[in-house]
């Protein structure tokens, strides 16, 4: 499953190839399309799609939701100006989670109540992403300019992500989203755009990765977003004791855990997780697998060796 955020401008090529075999959901930022007009485009355009936005909470309607229906369902659970914050469910697979999408004002003082709102959603949602335009960034490394970010600003930022046990999703693509596009020292690149994940996140969706794609016409970068590779359900992984007997086991758990890898604390830890998982998997096939058959043939030789004393 896929899903994708971007502004308006750097989408228009993308909408037109949403043919709902690749991209299962989509957001789309900074509309500024009026109310009467978007129901017109949904109507036409996007018909063959289920349709979200926010012009309730906000005139210009800032953030566009939408997915296709034979593939997912999507129920708002609470829309605001700056978030809009949904359940996707996907039909065929059954997994569940929680997305909300973020385009956070310019003003401070008004993102102020938005890290709040954001608090109070962490306490009852499990399984949780957040994708979009947060306007901060976490680190001063994040921001090119010729000015320091505000301190107080990525303060506030990171003190709310820590409070409702986000991190960022292992990606790739684009460091920096977003540029005025001025010249020389008046540029500024900055990461503004960002998929956040709840501690709980990669348990569900392991495969899960982030991708920035380059801004193209827009001044940010699209996100897209892998939630799974494959609608096929993964083995379940069961220990099996017999396993600790074997002279290999020490060593092969000892050198998959110290695999290195690069990112998050917590991607690391499910990275060599999966690293462990492989290597057991790869000491069953090996020395245990067929057990039943083994067995049956170790009888049956152990009957035959005790016939052969009495002839």
């Amino acid at each position: 499953m896929l899903g994708c955020v971007m502004t308006p401008s750097s989408c228009r090529m993308s909408v037109t190839s949403l043919d709902g075999k690749t991209w299962m959901f989509l957001g789309v930022l900074e509309t500024r399309i009026k109310e009467k007009k978007a129901s017109k485009l949904a109507g036409s355009r996007f018909k063959a799609f289920g349709f979200l936005a926010n012009y309730a909470s906000h005139r210009n309607g800032r953030i566009w939701v939408l997915w296709n229906p034979c593939t997912v369902s999507v129920t708002a659970i609470r829309v605001q100006a700056q978030y809009l914050h949904c359940q996707i469910t996907h039909h065929s697979y059954g997994s569940v989670c929680q997305v909300t999408f973020v385009y956070a004002d310019n003003d401070p003082k008004l993102r102020l109540s938005l890290w709040a709102e954001l608090r109070i959603l962490s306490v009852s949602t499990r399984h949780w992403l957040l994708v979009g335009d947060f306007n901060v960034v976490r680190d001063a490394s994040e921001r090119i300019s010729s000015s320091l970010p505000n301190l107080s600003d990525i303060l506030d930022f990171n003190a709310c992500l820590l409070d409702c046990g986000l991190e960022d999703l292992s990606g790739a693509g684009c460091d920096f989203t977003w540029t005025n596009n001025q010249e020389g020292q008046a540029r500024v690149w900055s990461k503004l755009d960002r998929a956040l994940i709840s501690t709980d996140w990669l348990a569900a969706f392991p495969s899960s990765t982030a991708l920035f794609l380059p801004s193209g016409i827009s001044d940010h970068s699209p996100v897209v977003v892998t939630v799974f590779n494959s609608f096929k359900r993964t083995p379940r992984f069961s220990f099996l004791n017999c396993w600790i007997h074997d002279p290999q086991y020490h060593d092969l758990v000892t050198d998959a855990w110290s695999t290195m890898c690069l990112g998050t604390s917590m991607y690391k830890f499910f990275f060599r997780l999966k690293q462990v998982r492989g290597a057991l998997r790869g000491l069953h096939r090996r020395s245990f697998s067929n057990i039943q058959s083994r067995i049956t043939g170790a009888r049956a030789d152990l009957s035959s060796a005790a016939m052969s004393r009495y002839e």
